[in-house]
């Protein structure tokens, strides 16, 4: 793994970041020394991205905007928009194919 910012590849872990979608392994560069985490995909991302993966997943199988949203909120007790499915969608279905 290498620095974000310097790419020096001499790096220490550095604790661990809470946020209300998780934890996430925080790392320290020796030579920059700035903080970063590894990237997953779903940066600024509000939702988990369990949600967000069984949100497109479920349109995907033929399920409309509103079923996804209704069953988001029935089984995973989140309400999320028709909107920002669509918008995962599009963002995130050519990763999942």
């Amino acid at each position: 793994m290498k620095c974000p910012f310097c790419k020096n590849t001499k790096i220490l872990k550095q604790g661990i970041r809470h946020n209300s979608t998780g934890k996430k392994q925080k790392f320290s560069c020796k030579n920059c020394e700035r903080w970063f985490v590894k990237k997953d995909g779903f940066e600024r991302m509000r939702h988990d991205k369990k949600i967000i993966v069984k949100a497109i997943h479920l349109h995907n199988e033929g399920l409309s905007l509103f079923q996804v949203t209704n069953y988001l909120w029935q089984h995973e007790g989140v309400k999320i928009t028709r909107k920002s499915v669509s918008d995962w969608k599009k963002k995130y279905s050519v990763f999942l194919k």
